[in-house]
C-alpha cells in the first residue's frame, strides 16, 4: 500500500520535475534611479530599462548563478570571468558594469555590457580617434569613446568605456549592437585584469552628459578644475604657437635682437603700455629636436629665415631643456626677466635621443616615472607652471604596445601627471584623443585640453562647442588656440568658452579694445562660471542635418540669480545670414527676461512665453545676447557692459535682489577708471555706492536701459558696493 500511494505521488509531481529549467528561472534586478538592470539566471538573458528605452543581451556562457548582495548583481559573465552590475557611487540613473578575469591563464576579453536589442531610430554622437577627438554624429566610432544614443524626443542613454581607456572600445553600430569591449590588437587579457564600462541614462542630451560626469569623475574622486587654477584660466596671456604667433620660430633678427630679447622687450613694452599679460606660452621652438618626425614629412629646417641649429627643427624631442641658442643663460634666466609663469610645450620622444639610454620608452612615449621626475623638476627649477603635452595622438599611434598591453598607457600618463602634481604643476593636453581625454578623468592637475586643432578660425567654432561639454564633464576646461588679438568674434568666443585667453600678436599689432573686453586692468578673466556648450536643440539639429544655427550658453551664477550669454552662430558661416531663436526657459529661465545685443546695444523685454530672436550677422555668421532675469522690481541687470562676460566673478564678484532693485559687489583691480553697469528696468532707477562714486546714473524711457557710471576711490583692488532700486 505505502509502495502503490508513493508511486502515486510520483506521478503527480513528475510533471512538474518536467518542466524546462526556465519555469524555475529567477529574475534579478538593480537600479539607479528609473534605470533598471535585470538579469534572469537560467537564460542568462539581461535587458536594461529606463521606462523609455529597452536594451536587452545575453551572457556569452548563458545561465549562470546571480547572487545579490547590497543592490549590486553578481554572476559568472563567461568561464574564468566574473561580472558585477551596480549603482554608481552616490548618483541617480548610472550604473557600472564591470568584469574581472578569476582564470589562472590569461583569456581573451568579452565585451559588457553587449546589448543586442537596441531601440530603433537612436541618434549617436561619439569622437573620432583622431587629434583633438572630433565630434561625429550618426557614425558611432568604435575607439575608446562615449557614445551619446538620444531618440528624436531627446531621451539619452549614455555608454562608455570606465576604464583600461588606452585599450578600451566601444563595439557596434547602435543599430544593432550597442557594447563595450577592448580594442581587435588586445588577444588576451591576463589574470586579475578588470574592466568597467558606465550607462546613464536622462530626459534630455544635456541632463545625460551631466550625469555621466557625475557619475565617471565620481568613479575616480576628481574635482573638477576651478576656474582659477592656473595662471593660464586666470589670466590673458601670450602664445607663441603657430598658426597665429608672432613669435613662433620667429623673432625680431631684423632689428637686431635675439630670441629672449625680442620676448623680453614685448613684456616690457606691454607692461609699458599698461597691457596685462599674466603669462607666456613657450611653443616647441625653445628645445632641441631632430628632423625626424614620424607622423608626417618634415623639412631640416623649421625657419630657413633662422640659424641652422636643433632648436629650428620640427621633428621629435631630443632633450627638454633651454636651448643655449634661444635662452644663453637658461630658462631660469628668462623667466625672471619676463617675470610671468611660464606654459611649457613638449612632444614625443625621437628614436635618437638620448632619454633612450637613460629610460623606458617605448615606441616614442616614456613609460619611465624617473623621466617624467627629470622634466618635473627642471619645470619646477625654471619658471614653468603648466606643463604643455602636445603631440598626443603621434604618440599612441606611433608607440604599438600602448595599444594593447595592459597598465602601458597608465604607466605613461599616471607618470606624468604624479610627477607634475608632486610639484605643484598643472597641465594641459593637445591634439589628444578621445582616450587620452577619458584617462585625464583621473588627473586633478589636468586643468586644461586644446578642444580643436591649431589657431582660432571661425570653422573650429563648432568642434570647440560640443568637445567643450565631453571636456568639461571629464573635470577640466576646454582650451582654444592662439588668436590675433584684433579679432573680436575669436577674443568672444575663447573668453565665453571659460578656458584660456591667449594672443599671438607682434606688440604693435595688439588690440587694446579688445583685450580690456575679455580682462581687468590687472589681467584677470572676466569669464562665464561653465565653458560655452551647445543647448539641446542643437544636438538633434546636427544628427537631424537640418543647417539651423548652433545655438550654444553659458552662465554667471550669483547664488539663485544666474544671467546667460548667448552665442548663436553657422555651422557653415558661407551660407550666409540667418534666424535663430530659443525660448528663455531652454537657458532655465521661468519668468520675463531682458535681453541684450552688445554689438547693437539694443534692449528688449520679454514675458514668459516670448521667444529670443534675431539674425545671425557678418561674415563670422554669428549673434551674440546677454539674457537677464527681470525681478519682482522690475529691474534685469546685465552688469558691466564694456565686458563679453558682464557679470563675470571678476567682476560681479556678488548679487541680491532688493526689494526694489538689486545690489552688486563691484570686483575692482588696481589703477581701473571708470566701470559702467548697465541693465533694463521698467521705470527711472536712482544709484548709490560704496567704495566707488556714481558719476552718473542714466535711464531710456524708450527702451528702458540703464547705465550707471562708477569712479572707483581708491587706485588699489577693492571692492565696491552698488545698489540700483527703481524711483
Amino acid at each position: 500500500m505505502k509502495h502503490r500511494l508513493g508511486i502515486l505521488i510520483a506521478s503527480l509531481f513528475l510533471p512538474f520535475l518536467l518542466l524546462p529549467q526556465t519555469g524555475m528561472a529567477a529574475s534579478y534586478e538593480t537600479r539607479s534611479g528609473s534605470l533598471v538592470f535585470s538579469i534572469d539566471d537560467a537564460t542568462g538573458n539581461y535587458t536594461l530599462d529606463d521606462g523609455a528605452l529597452h536594451f536587452g543581451g545575453r551572457l556569452p556562457a548563458g545561465a549562470s548563478s546571480v547572487r545579490k548582495t547590497a543592490g549590486e548583481l553578481h554572476f559568472q559573465l563567461m568561464h574564468g570571468v566574473d561580472a558585477t552590475v551596480a549603482p554608481a557611487p552616490k548618483r541617480s540613473n548610472a550604473l557600472v558594469f564591470s568584469w574581472k578575469v578569476i582564470s589562472a591563464t590569461p583569456i581573451a576579453p568579452p565585451a559588457f555590457p553587449d546589448f543586442n536589442t537596441v531601440p530603433a531610430g537612436l541618434h549617436s554622437l561619439s569622437h573620432q580617434q583622431a587629434n583633438f577627438a572630433p565630434p561625429v554624429f550618426d557614425d558611432p566610432q568604435q575607439v575608446s569613446t562615449p557614445w551619446i544614443l538620444f531618440t528624436e524626443a531627446g531621451r539619452t542613454l549614455v555608454v562608455s568605456p570606465a576604464s583600461d581607456f588606452f585599450l578600451a572600445s566601444m563595439l557596434g553600430d547602435a543599430k544593432t549592437r550597442v557594447a563595450v569591449g577592448l580594442n581587435a590588437e588586445v588577444a588576451t587579457v591576463p589574470p586579475g585584469f578588470t574592466s568597467t564600462a558606465l550607462v546613464v541614462s536622462a530626459p534630455d542630451i544635456v541632463a545625460a552628459y551631466r550625469a555621466w560626469g557625475n557619475a565617471l569623475r565620481g568613479l575616480y574622486h576628481r574635482t573638477p578644475a576651478s576656474a582659477e587654477a592656473d595662471p593660464i584660466l586666470r589670466y590673458i596671456g601670450v602664445l607663441t604657437d603657430n598658426n597665429g604667433g608672432h613669435y613662433y620660430y620667429n623673432y625680431e633678427y631684423a632689428e637686431g635682437l635675439s630670441y629672449e630679447e625680442s620676448l623680453v622687450r614685448f613684456f616690457q613694452r606691454s607692461r609699458e603700455a599698461g597691457l596685462p599679460f599674466g603669462y607666456l606660452q613657450l611653443d616647441s621652438w625653445w628645445y632641441s629636436k631632430s628632423s625626424w618626425n614620424p607622423h608626417e614629412k618634415v623639412g631640416r629646417i623649421k625657419n630657413p629665415a633662422l640659424s641652422d641649429e636643433d632648436w629650428n627643427r620640427y621633428g621629435g624631442l631630443l632633450e627638454w631643456k633651454a636651448h643655449p641658442s634661444v635662452f644663453p643663460k637658461g630658462m631660469a634666466a628668462f623667466h625672471e626677466r619676463v617675470k610671468v609663469p611660464l606654459l611649457a610645450h613638449n612632444r614625443f620622444i625621437d628614436k635618437d635621443s638620448p632619454y633612450r639610454q637613460r629610460y623606458e620608452i617605448s615606441g616614442v612615449a616614456a613609460v619611465d616615472r624617473r623621466y617624467w621626475e627629470e622634466l618635473a623638476t627642471y619645470a619646477a627649477a625654471n619658471g614653468i607652471a603648466v606643463y604643455l603635452q602636445d603631440w598626443l595622438d603621434a604618440t599612441y599611434k606611433f608607440s604599438p604596445d600602448l595599444h594593447n598591453v595592459p597598465g602601458l598607457g597608465e604607466r605613461f600618463m599616471d607618470g606624468m601627471a604624479a610627477a607634475m602634481a608632486a610639484r605643484g604643476i598643472t597641465m594641459q593636453y593637445c591634439m589628444a584623443y578621445p582616450l587620452h581625454m577619458l584617462q585625464g578623468v583621473k588627473y586633478a592637475n589636468l586643468t586644461t585640453i586644446r578642444a580643436a586643432g591649431d589657431g582660432l578660425e571661425r570653422p573650429r567654432w563648432t568642434q570647440l562647442a560640443f568637445n567643450a561639454r565631453l571636456i568639461h564633464e571629464l573635470g577640466a576646461w576646454p582650451a582654444t588656440d592662439v588668436m590675433p588679438s584684433g579679432d573680436t568674434a575669436a577674443m568672444l568666443f575663447a573668453v565665453l568658452s571659460g578656458g584660456p585667453v591667449g594672443v599671438g600678436d607682434a606688440f604693435e599689432k595688439l588690440d587694446r579694445a579688445n583685450i580690456f573686453k575679455v580682462a581687468r586692468a590687472d589681467g584677470d578673466l572676466v569669464k562665464p562660471d561653465e565653458p560655452l556648450m551647445p543647448l539641446n536643440a542643437s544636438y538633434l539639429s546636427q544628427a537631424r542635418r537640418t543647417g539651423a544655427p548652433i545655438v550654444a550658453a553659458t552662465f554667471s551664477r550669483h547664488g539663485n540669480h544666474q544671467t546667460a550669454y548667448v552665442l548663436a552662430f553657422a555651422d557653415d558661416p558661407s551660407k550666409g545670414s540667418t534666424d535663430f531663436y530659443l525660448a528663455p526657459g531652454d537657458l532655465g529661465f521661468n519668468g520675463p527676461t531682458a535681453v541684450f545685443d552688445p554689438f547693437s546695444d539694443t534692449v528688449a523685454a520679454l514675458g514668459a512665453g516670448e521667444r529670443i530672436t534675431g539674425k545671425l550677422g557678418g561674415p563670422d555668421a554669428y549673434a551674440y545676447r546677454i539674457v537677464a532675469p527681470i525681478s519682482a522690481s522690475g529691474i534685469a541687470v546685465f552688469g558691466d557692459i564694456f565686458k563679453f562676460v558682464s557679470m563675470g566673478r571678476k567682476r560681479v564678484a556678488g548679487y541680491q535682489e532688493l526689494p526694489h532693485g538689486a545690489r552688486l559687489n563691484i570686483a575692482i583691480a588696481a589703477n581701473e577708471t571708470d566701470i559702467t553697469v548697465a541693465g533694463y528696468a521698467r521705470s527711472d532707477v536712482k544709484s548709490h555706492a560704496e567704495g566707488a562714486v556714481v558719476a552718473s546714473t542714466e535711464w531710456n524711457h524708450e527702451t528702458g536701459m540703464f547705465e550707471v557710471k562708477l569712479r572707483p576711490l581708491s587706485g588699489t583692488a577693492h571692492q565696491a558696493v552698488l545698489d540700483v532700486v527703481a524711483k
